[in-house]
């Protein structure tokens, strides 16, 4: 399975950075997804299944995450979805669902945030400028994090998925494992690219 899709959640953990074996800089997280259904017995909608990606954002994008992007925050994502069978040590398998996001911008439906335009292109340092291909993945555009070819998972999240521990089950305000539909995540500090609740209440994690 690979196809674009748009998703609208949580970031579940604080975004790691890090370069590829061809210096190409990259941005990893973890992002839940709640189902929200209307309850007709109750007259008011409820919280569903919570399903987790692990998105994956390059070039620019990645710096510009770096930045912007933290636990807690609401944000909508623009990627290529895989799903991605791997063995466990004790030899039992599993199922991840892998995102490489092409976009990525904080919700303003539950919150106000603050846009600046990135820095010049010849701030940023060679690494950036020159990086053009990535193994497995193939080309990568450094300005916008378009890749034209197909992500390779092994070069994207490792052959195994990382151990995300007690941040893999992102507590929601209402303590069930999963922040649900216009809950405040926890309030931060102030940070490029801050998220702000209605009543100004940074919403940045």
């Amino acid at each position: 399975m690979n196809d674009m899709i748009t998703l609208r959640g949580w970031v579940g953990t604080e975004p790691t950075m890090g370069l590829t074996k061809h210096n190409t800089p990259y941005s990893r997280f973890r992002m839940s997804v709640n189902e929200r259904r209307f309850d007709r017995e109750r007259q008011s909608w409820v919280d569903g299944h919570t399903s987790w990606y692990n998105v994956a954002c390059y070039g620019h994008i990645a710096d510009n995450v770096a930045e912007s992007v933290h636990k807690g925050q609401r944000i909508i994502v623009l990627g290529r979805l895989q799903i991605r069978s791997f063995q466990r040590t004790d030899g039992t398998f599993g199922t991840e669902a892998d995102l490489v996001a092409t976009s990525l911008g904080h919700d303003l439906a539950l919150g106000i945030a603050r846009w600046n335009r990135r820095r010049d292109e010849a701030d940023r340092g060679p690494s950036l400028r020159s990086t053009t291909q990535v193994e497995g993945i193939g080309a990568v555009d450094p300005a916008t994090g378009e890749i034209a070819g197909n992500p390779g998972p092994d070069e994207l999240f490792g052959p195994e998925p990382e151990d995300f521990g007690e941040d893999h089950e992102f507590l929601g305000p209402n303590g069930t494992g999963a922040a649900y539909e216009g809950a405040e995540p926890p309030a931060q500090s102030d940070r490029a690219g801050e998220v702000m609740g209605p009543e100004g209440r940074l919403l940045s994690a």
